[in-house]
Order: structure tokens, then sequence, then C-alpha cells
């Protein structure tokens, strides 16, 4: 028998509060700032920036600006925007295009730029470690078990002797300390090995390579579809590096095809010994793309050299060394790890400008000075609609 009593009504359901996240502030920004470890990651420049690039550190000053939008509200019967009612209390200013209240503390910009200054620093460590060895020929090398293909074809006469002195340094201070497995593999109009597949770099072994290397000679054809195939045929090797100054003797499009069909796992990373060629690096960029590998163009040693001491050697902050008229500017580097890392050192550089010009809008925000003409690099000041208007900073 059915029960007789009666069901209770449903609950009533009320809708989900909608909770807007607070922008967090500068202060609480500051607490993902992480310590960046003096001694140096074999990784990627791409990699070493996602942990200790200015975003993840908590230090991209137009984020920390944009938290606080501008509120406006237009009126019909003026034909004007009206700001919010307390908007001229706080300098405006138009970071990426938009308004916005520059709510940071001149104390907090001034902790922002010791960090910051910091930060620099460490780039401007990291960029000359990239530029200064083996690392300066060859780039950072990244995998546990490696193939480097070598050119030795008859263009490759005047970097010979530099590239067999670099190349023993990389077995001696990198492939060895680091465990790395590794093969070499000459190529000319034949393709020869210095042992069928890559192995432990013993001492017996890397002295053998050093031998090998010192024993190297250029002359003959370019048969890179040759070497690329020999590389990539070790199952054992996790990428294979190929060393060279130019395109091959067959075409470009004929190497991409046959690397493409192989299907093979390593990626190829290229390494290009000589300035100019567009087609040539086009060629390189391609393939290093075709595998997932990066590109890295060699540079003279001479330029490294001046360029890293004069910035590290300088009595002036890291930041500062960009503004005077005689500091040397950070070149334009063509190689994936040396053009990301002086890429982010220039925002810091530009961060580091911007901030010093906060602060001194912060100033005149609290006088009676005109700020029609201010600029920023980058940033454009707005001015504020009644000059008179007192800081609540107290600046």
């Amino acid at each position: 028998m059915k029960s007789s009593r009666p069901k209770s009504a449903p609950a009533a359901t009320t809708p989900a509060k909608r909770t807007t996240k607070r922008p967090k502030s500068s202060a609480a920004r500051k607490k993902g700032l992480r310590y960046i470890p003096t001694d140096e990651d074999l990784i990627s420049s791409k990699e070493w920036l996602r942990k200790y690039g200015l975003n993840p550190l908590g230090l991209n000053l137009d984020q920390l600006m944009s938290s606080h939008r501008h509120a406006s509200e237009y009126i019909k019967i003026t034909g004007h925007r009206i700001g919010a009612k307390y908007c001229d209390v706080f300098p405006k200013v138009k970071v990426r295009g938009e308004k916005v209240h520059m709510e940071l503390h001149h104390h907090e910009l001034v902790q922002y730029e010791e960090s910051l200054d910091h930060v620099i620093s460490r780039y401007l460590s990291r960029w000359k470690w990239l530029l200064l060895g083996p690392h300066r020929v060859f780039g950072t090398i990244l995998e546990p078990a490696i193939v480097l293909c070598v050119d030795t074809s008859g263009s490759m006469v005047t970097v010979m002797e530099e590239m067999k002195r670099e190349l023993i340094a990389l077995i001696w201070t990198v492939l060895k300390p680091n465990n790395i497995k590794f093969n070499i593999l000459q190529f000319a109009s034949v393709v020869t090995k210095f042992q069928e597949q890559v192995s432990d770099p013993t001492l017996d072994m890397c002295k053998a390579a050093a031998k090998f290397v010192g024993e190297l000679q250029a002359g003959g054809n370019t048969c890179t579809i040759d070497a690329l195939n020999a590389a990539l045929s070790d199952s054992e090797a996790v990428a294979t590096y190929l060393v060279t100054d130019g395109k091959p003797d067959t075409s470009c499009k004929a190497v991409l095809d046959k690397v493409a069909s192989m299907d093979s796992r390593q990626k190829i990373h290229t390494i290009f010994l000589s300035q100019g060629d567009k087609e040539a690096i086009s060629f390189l960029k391609k393939l290093r793309k075709e595998t997932g590998g990066r590109y890295h163009c060699c540079v003279e040693g001479f330029e490294g050299n001046v360029v890293s001491h004069q910035l590290l050697s300088s009595d002036l902050p890291a930041s500062l060394q960009g503004h005077s008229e005689n500091s040397l500017e950070i070149p334009e580097y063509s190689g994936d790890d040396l053009r990301l890392l002086s890429r982010e050192i220039k925002r810091a550089r530009r961060f580091m400008g911007n901030s010093q010009k906060y602060r001194d809008l912060l100033a005149v925000h609290s006088g009676t000075q005109e700020m029609a003409n201010l600029k920023l690099q980058g940033a454009e000041m707005v001015p504020k609609i009644n000059p008179d208007a007192v800081s609540a900073f107290g600046v």
C-alpha cells in the first residue's frame, strides 16, 4: 500500500552569485618573485624564460599597471565622457591603448626597480654564458644522447680550425661533465662516422673523439642529405646537431622532403657558422622547424667578448647601461636562444625606464605642473583633468 504522506515541495534554488575576482595587488604579485639560481642550466632560453622570465617573476610592469581601469560614462546632454567621482585623485596612464589608474606608491616603484635591476644583471650573466666558450659556436646542448653532424666540405676551410678547437672544448667542458652520450659524424663528398652509434663519454672515448676531431680536414662537396640519413638512423640518439656553413649541394627542398619522409623521432638543431646567406638561413630554419629543433647562428668571438665584457664590467647598474649616449646596445641575434633572451633583456630595460618615469609622474601629480607633454616609451601619459588635484599618495 502506497504511503499517503504528501511529497515535500522541492527546495527553492537561489541563483549563484556571480563573484568577480579582485585583481591582485602589487604586494601580492611580488610574492611570486622567485630566486634565480646562479648555476646555469642546460636548457633552451624558451624553457629558461618560462621559469625566470619577467611574467613568471611578477615583474611585468604593464600587468602591474593594468589592474585598475579608468571608468567613465557618456552623458548625452553634454556630449562628453565624465570620469568617476574620484578618478582625478589618481594619475592616469595609457598602457597598451587602455586608460588605467596608477595606484602604485612611490616606494613600491623603488622596490620594483631594485628587484628588476637584480634580474637584469642575472639575465646579462646568462647572456654572457651563451656568448662564451663552446656555447657561442654550438648553442646549448639539451639532450642526453646526440649526434654531432659536422660539415667538412671545401667551403669550411676558413672556419675549420676554430670549429675543431671549439668542438674539442665542447667534448671536455659540456659532454663529459654532463654525461651526455654522443657520436661525431663528418660529411663532405662522403660521410665518415667516429663510431657506429652514440656511446657514454668515458675518458678513453673522449680522448679518441678529440683525436678524431683534430684530424678533420676541409675539402669536397656538401652531401647534407646523406649525412642526415646516417645521423637519423641511430636509434639511440635523441637529437642531431647539424653544423654547417651553407646550403646542401642538392636542392634544399629535396633535403626537407627526405627528412619528412624518414619519420624520425630525433630533433634536428641547426647551427650556422657563416653570416649573411639568407637562403641558407631560411633552409636551416625550415629544417629545425620540421623536427621541432632550434636554430643557432654562431656569433663571432670578438663581438661576443667585447660586448658582454663592457656591459657586465660597467660601474652603472645593469638597467641603466642602455640610457647613456655612449652605452652599448645589445645586438640583434638570429639564433633562437640569444634572440629570446636579448628580447627579454630589452623588455626589462624598457620597464625600468617606464617605472622611473611613472615616479616622475607621481611627483608631478602632487604639484601643479602641466603633464600634457609627458611621454613614455611604449605608453602615453594622459593629462589629468584638474592640475590642482593633490595625489592620494602625498608624494
